[in-house]
């Protein structure tokens, strides 16, 4: 019974302080969760040592497990006071820190004598332990004779746990709040395996079996010492923030220590360069998607996303070359994806300038055009004033109203054309043409020119600027008048294909050969045309039909006239 006892306790502590160092293990980069750590797997390992004597029965296993023991119990207790100074008096912890080796230096002297008794030195043998041999009835478990060494290493131990529960009398009787309530919960947790061991070196009498309740209590101690952990206000929980804050960044970091090893990374780096555990200890030159980064010198492409590196060096020494890496990868995927829409924007914008730049240019020479039928009307005017004083000089100032109404049009279509958006939406092509053709009434009226309209009699919608389209029939017609005779036809047609409307204005005025309708179209400075006209309207109104998703051609032969087709989509 009191085997299967001590036997259950062990396995409790071993599973206990198994689970808490895993847990424990991510956060060892800091000094306190290191010390805290090395508690927790000497006590594992002692219990598993324990276990393993009880089932074993080779004696030579036995002992070398009583040896290995010695090996990690030693510093046990000197830690223990550390970790309680750590936790409960932070100043004083920030004095000692810088010293705390020298609580060592006895330990490591038992550790060593322990080590040459296990290579087999006598003398060694003597410092430690000797005359080896097995409990009588508890099924072999084995008993010796303590050194000087080691009784003197057992009175090592005890000053450090009196000075851990002086820590704790200490805490509990001046401070409050949870520093003082960890350290009751820790009092009363480590009464559990110091009442063990007080039992067996008392009550029974240093009976071996049982002593090992002494580390099968120990649980308890090991809970209460992860509460105060994760619960305590007092702990440097730097680190484990630090930990978490670094788990979470949202871009990945890769940290290779000062031997060009991958030493660590965040768990974006994991999801994103599928990187694994299996890969911390190795060289960055043996994994390939560590060394691009390293032979990247800015930016860097992987899984369809753009980085951009940061690389970070740490001096770990102020003198020496060792020297750790810290590589960020910034996700600038978003970021190009909007620079190029910028740019996209920006050649949208320039367009848009070039766009008005024209309109511009279009709008000055109908303006142009316009007000030169005025003036020339005006001094009609003047000669028949000057001859007499007839009723046709009320006929010719109608005209000149209607000349400079027409002019007025067109500047307000300059105010209406700046003000209008680019969406897409039904124009009315009957409506447009007839407004066009209306603008240029005076300047028919003035060479007398006879008109012919054959439009589609059902309404017609184009997509598009209706303004844009005025200037494109504008022009073209302000064209034909020009270089038609006097007292001369111009015939004005539409009519229906299938997804377009084609809009032809013939005259037969003076044609152009080829060779000068090439050079209005190319986007070389504009030359005189025949008539003393310039091409300038022409060249931008192939613009805008192109904008619009038409189409411009023109048929002319020298002193034939000329036949100039517009073929524009409907609108939807």
């Amino acid at each position: 019974m009191v085997f299967l006892l001590v036997f259950l306790s062990l396995m409790l502590s071993f599973s206990v302080c198994t689970v808490l160092s895993c847990f424990l293990w991510p956060y060892r980069r800091q000094l306190l969760h290191r010390l805290i750590l090395s508690i927790q797997v000497t006590y594992a390992v002692w219990a598993f040592s324990v276990i393993t004597v009880l089932v074993i029965d080779d004696m030579s296993v036995k002992i070398f497990l009583t040896h290995m023991r010695q090996l990690i119990l030693p510093p046990l207790c000197a830690t223990w006071a550390l970790v309680g100074t750590a936790i409960f008096l932070p100043k004083l912890w920030g004095k000692v820190r810088r010293w705390y080796g020298v609580l060592y230096l006895f330990p490591a002297v038992v550790i060593v004598a322990n080590a040459l008794s296990m290579m087999g030195f006598p003398f060694a043998k003597e410092w430690i332990f000797f005359n080896f041999r097995l409990v009588d009835g508890f099924q072999g478990l084995p008993i010796f004779e303590r050194s000087p060494l080691q009784k003197a290493n057992l009175m090592y131990s005890f000053f450090w746990i009196f000075a851990l529960y002086g820590v704790y009398f200490w805490v509990m009787a001046t401070q409050k709040g949870p520093r003082r309530w960890h350290a009751f919960v820790m009092f009363l947790a480590s009464l559990v395996p110091v009442g063990a061991e007080i039992l067996g070196q008392t009550v029974f009498k240093l009976q071996p079996q049982f002593m090992q309740l002494t580390v099968a209590g120990i649980w308890p101690s090991m809970l209460a010492l992860n509460y105060a952990v994760a619960r305590g206000d007092v702990l440097e929980i730097s680190t484990l923030a630090q930990r978490s804050v670094f788990d979470h960044l949202p871009n990945p970091v890769i940290v290779l220590n000062t031997h060009g090893e991958f030493w660590d990374c965040n768990q974006a780096a994991k999801k994103i360069l599928e990187l694994s555990e299996d890969d911390i200890g190795q060289r960055a030159s043996q994994i390939p998607v560590i060394q691009e980064i390293i032979d990247c010198a800015e930016s860097f492409a992987y899984a369809g996303r753009t980085f951009r590196i940061v690389e970070h060096k740490v001096q770990l020494k102020k003198k020496g070359p060792e020297t750790a890496k810290i590589y960020v990868l910034m996700d600038v995927t978003d970021l190009e994806e909007s620079n190029r829409t910028l740019r996209e924007l920006n050649a949208q914008i320039l367009q848009m300038t070039r766009f008005s730049r024209k309109v511009q240019t279009v709008l000055s020479h109908d303006l142009t055009g316009s007000l030169s039928g005025v003036q020339m009307l005006l001094t009609g005017v003047i000669g028949q004033m000057r001859k007499s004083e007839d009723q046709s000089s009320v006929e010719s100032l109608q005209r000149i109203h209607d000349a400079n109404k027409s002019s007025m049009g067109l500047l307000r279509d300059v105010l209406a054309w700046s003000h209008e958006d680019e969406s897409q939406r039904g124009i009315d092509f009957n409506g447009r043409v007839k407004a066009a053709i209306e603008q240029l009434s005076p300047q028919l009226l003035q060479k007398n020119i006879q008109l012919h309209t054959a439009l589609p009699a059902h309404e017609i919608l184009l997509s598009g600027s209706g303004k844009v389209l005025e200037a494109v029939v504008r022009n073209i017609l302000s064209n034909a008048i020009r270089f038609s005779p006097r007292e001369g036809v111009v015939h004005v047609t539409g009519r229906m294909l299938e997804r377009h409307v084609e809009l032809s204005i013939q005259d037969y005025g003076l044609g152009m050969s080829q060779e000068l309708i090439d050079e209005l179209f190319s986007s070389k400075a504009p030359s005189m045309a025949a008539g003393g006209g310039f091409g300038i309207g022409l060249h931008f109104t192939k613009d805008f039909i192109t904008q619009m998703g038409g189409v411009l051609s023109i048929e002319s032969a020298e002193g034939e006239g000329t036949l100039v087709r517009v073929q524009l989509p409907l609108f939807g």
